[in-house]
């Protein structure tokens, strides 16, 4: 991988970022957990972000299947407006840290700008809680917002679901339980550069191994805590490309970035879906790193207004 490939631009934002200061790789190797403590410190510093007027964010608390727990979610909600999409989200993170706040600066405007109810999911993280833990938060508010979703605003029978990154693996797996489950169906689902196959043996992960933002070692040191115990004969739905039978999944969006080594493992993905006969698209961001839309660039700003474009074909009331 060539860095002077990538703009400019976007290679000058990333190390002008605090958050490149933290050494994630050696970190995710030998104290993951340090990862969490050394963003909230990085976030403490950062001015906080106005709410719009026209728009109620709220931190809710909703039952999990483990009677002496809950799961936070963080809603994003038009304000007098009702019987919106619901856009059930899960962060990035590497399944190890982040938090649905992280995510303030996109959803503020996302949710406003295309009419509809986000829920992000505050989920439980590895290595403490390994899969599937994050799955079952996903499905238990799933279940809830498909009986509830209409006390925030919301329409009960139109949820689609989303993720970033580790975030899109999550909501990949839901998606292939919820199938099987056979109790709620899920309107589309919107992958942004997911990790999709644990085995790190694509063509991009081995000439991108290196990559800014997103590296090999990274990537096998998330699966690792990610599937604990059962990392070498993974439980099903935790590796989302190892389920054989893809038919009748939601719709399917994957966002990959030319310059992220998990393009590939995404692409082959969606390709399966089209084989089983479900409508996939995969949008190729020409420059792109792994989480690039974090940064604020012209390429940033042009993946935004073409985002908001499709999308409003996809959250339709």
């Amino acid at each position: 991988m060539i860095q002077q490939d990538i703009p400019i631009e976007l290679m000058q934002a990333i190390n002008e970022s605090p958050y490149n200061q933290i050494d994630y790789d050696y970190l995710l190797a030998h104290n993951p957990g340090q990862i969490r403590l050394e963003e909230q410190k990085i976030a403490e510093t950062e001015a906080s972000l106005v709410i719009p007027q026209d728009l109620t964010v709220t931190n809710i608390e909703i039952p999990s299947r483990d009677s002496n727990r809950n799961i936070r979610l963080r809603t994003y909600h038009p304000k007098n407006q009702d019987n919106l999409p619901v856009l059930l989200y899960f962060h990035g993170g590497a399944f190890i840290y982040g938090t649905p706040e992280q995510y303030d600066f996109i959803f503020h405007d996302l949710a406003l700008t295309l009419s509809v109810l986000i829920v992000s999911v505050d989920y439980r993280l590895a290595p403490e809680h390994p899969f599937p833990a994050a799955l079952h938060d996903g499905y238990d508010t799933l279940l809830w917002l498909s009986s509830q979703a209409h006390t925030l605003g919301g329409n009960n029978n139109n949820i689609s679901i989303g993720g970033s990154s580790a975030g899109g693996t999550i909501a990949a797996s839901l998606a292939q339980y919820t199938r099987d489950q056979k109790e709620i169906v899920i309107h589309h689902q919107y992958l942004i550069y997911p990790p999709m196959d644990h085995r790190l043996q694509t063509p991009s992960m081995k000439l991108l191994a290196d990559a800014p933002m997103q590296s090999k070692q990274a990537a096998t040191w998330m699966w690792y805590h990610y599937l604990g115990a059962h990392r070498n004969h993974p439980l099903p739905y935790a590796v989302p490309s190892l389920l054989t039978d893809l038919t009748c999944l939601p719709p399917t969006t994957i966002i990959i970035a030319e310059f992220d080594p998990l393009k590939d493992e995404a692409t082959q993905y969606a390709e399966r879906l089209q084989q089983a006969e479900v409508s996939a698209t995969v949008f190729e961001v020409k420059g792109a790193t792994h989480v690039f839309d974090f940064f604020p660039t012209a390429m940033s700003r042009q993946f935004w207004q073409q985002q908001i474009t499709y999308l409003q074909t996809i959250f339709i009331r």
